[in-house]
C-alpha cells in the first residue's frame, strides 16, 4: 500500500514539475495562447489596411459578427464585400495596449486601434477601443465578434 502511495505521489509530482503555468497553452511552436491571440490580432490589422480578404476569411469565423464605432452592424460575407470593394476603406491601423483573456477555447482580447481611413465614404479615422473574441475551431483560432468604440476627445 505504501508502494502505490509512493509511486502515485512521485508520478503526480513529476506532473506538476514539468507543467506549465495555468492558461499559457502552448502550441507546436511554443507561443502560449495570449501571444498568439496577440499575434493574430496585429497581422489582422496588416490585412485590413492591405484588404487581403483572403488572409482576413482565414481567421474569420463565418458566424462572425461586427459592430463598427459608427454602431452599423455586420456579418462576415458584408464585412469582407465591404473591403472587397473599398466600402471598408483602412489605410493604417494601429494597435496597442492588447490584453488576452484566455477561457478554454475562448479568448477574449481588448485593446486600442489608432486608424485612418473611411468606411463608406465616411471618416473614421482617430483611436478607438475595441473588444475581440476568438473561438478555436478545428484546432485555429477564429473571430467570431468584435465591437469597436470610437473614442471621443473632450
Amino acid at each position: 500500500m505504501l508502494r502505490i502511495l509512493a509511486v502515485t505521489l512521485t508520478a503526480a509530482a513529476v506532473v506538476v514539475a514539468t507543467a506549465g503555468p495555468v492558461g499559457a497553452q502552448a502550441s507546436s511552436s511554443g507561443a502560449s495562447v495570449e501571444e498568439q491571440i496577440k499575434k493574430i490580432e496585429k497581422d489582422r490589422a496588416a490585412a485590413v489596411t492591405k484588404a487581403d480578404v483572403a488572409a482576413l476569411e482565414a481567421v474569420t469565423s463565418d458566424d462572425y459578427t461586427l459592430i463598427d464605432r459608427n454602431g452599423r452592424v455586420r456579418d462576415k460575407a458584408q464585412t469582407m464585400s465591404a473591403i472587397k470593394t473599398g466600402d471598408i476603406k483602412i489605410t493604417s491601423n494601429e494597435v496597442s495596449d492588447l490584453k488576452v483573456r484566455v477561457y478554454g477555447d475562448t479568448a477574449v482580447v481588448t485593446g486600442r486601434a489608432d486608424t485612418k481611413g473611411t468606411i463608406g465614404g465616411r471618416d473614421v479615422s482617430g483611436p478607438m477601443l475595441f473588444t475581440r473574441v476568438y473561438v478555436k475551431k478545428s484546432g485555429r483560432w477564429q473571430s467570431v465578434a468584435f465591437q469597436q468604440t470610437a473614442i471621443s476627445t473632450p
